[in-house]
Parts: C-alpha cells; sequence; structure tokens
C-alpha cells in the first residue's frame, strides 16, 4: 500500500506518541540527560519528549501534517506559526523506524513549508543536535542554512 499525506487529526495523537518513543531516542536531548544522569526525579525522557509533542498539537493542530500507510500513521510533522515576525518553526518531525530511509521526512518538510507558505510566513525554522545524522543531511538540503551551534550544559545539583 502506498503512503499517503494528510493534516492530522486528534485521534493520531496516541500514534504520534509511540513513534515519538521510537524515533527520537539518539536525536532527543532529553535522552542524552537521562543517558548521563539517569531518570530525572521519576520521568523518563519520552514522558518528557511526548508533553513537548502534546503541546506541539494543541498549540497549532491544523499545522500538523502526518504520512499514513493504509490507516496507520507512519510519520509526522509538528508546527508551529509566529505570524508577529513571519517565521514558522517546525519542532518535531518523527519517522517510524520501519519507514525510514523512504523519503517520508523529505516529503513532510516540504509539506510543511508549503503550509508555511500559504499562510503567508517568510521564513522557516528547525533546530537538530549534532547527533542527528539525517538532519545534519536533509535540512540543508533542502535549503535550511546552519545559522550557529548551541551547546547544552548540565549538572547534579
Amino acid at each position: 500500500m502506498a503512503v499517503e499525506f494528510r493534516r492530522y487529526r486528534e485521534s493520531d495523537r496516541a500514534r504520534l506518541l509511540e513513534i515519538t518513543e521510537q524515533a527520537f531516542p539518539g536525536a532527543s536531548l532529553d535522552r542524552l540527560i537521562e543517558e548521563r544522569y539517569g531518570v530525572l526525579n521519576g520521568t523518563p525522557w519520552q514522558q518528557r519528549k511526548r508533553a513537548q509533542v502534546d503541546a506541539d498539537c494543541d498549540a497549532n493542530p491544523d499545522g500538523g501534517i502526518v504520512a499514513v500507510d493504509g490507516e496507520r500513521v507512519v510519520a509526522y510533522i509538528t508546527t508551529r506559526l509566529w505570524q508577529e515576525t513571519k517565521m514558522g518553526w517546525i519542532p518535531n518531525l518523527a519517522v517510524d523506524p520501519g519507514y525510514q530511509g523512504q523519503g517520508l521526512g523529505r516529503k513532510l518538510l516540504e509539506l510543511a513549508l508549503a503550509y508555511f507558505r500559504e499562510e503567508g510566513l517568510t521564513h522557516a525554522k528547525i533546530e537538530t543536535l549534532a547527533t542527528n545524522e539525517v538532519g545534519q543531511h536533509l535540512y540543508p538540503a533542502l535549503g535550511f542554512e546552519e545559522l550557529a551551534r548551541q551547546v547544552h550544559y548540565t549538572m547534579e545539583l
């Protein structure tokens, strides 16, 4: 069956959260923190990352796009709109590991950028960690330019 793309629906949320846990282990700051210090106060990295995706779905449900194989969501992208600055932000993009390498992430990015243009935005922003090799290659291939590298520091108190 061919993968199709459509707008996010509230009934997709649980599946987005499943994909988040499967796809983000190597590209999640929360995961890196947990690897260094262990589970923080009984809250595993997956729970913290899921909360971020929940917040995206609540903030801009119309800007979520999913890839579906039949009825099953296999990838997603979330977006936020900053109309004041005409900037679109892509906070989360994830592809089920069984569907990675098929161009779904690229297509979702292209659809998100088209959505931003339809909304009258003039710029787009996405962030990634240096550990995300796919993102390091894909984002510039679509026209994103690296502006700066951010260093995250943590410590035990």
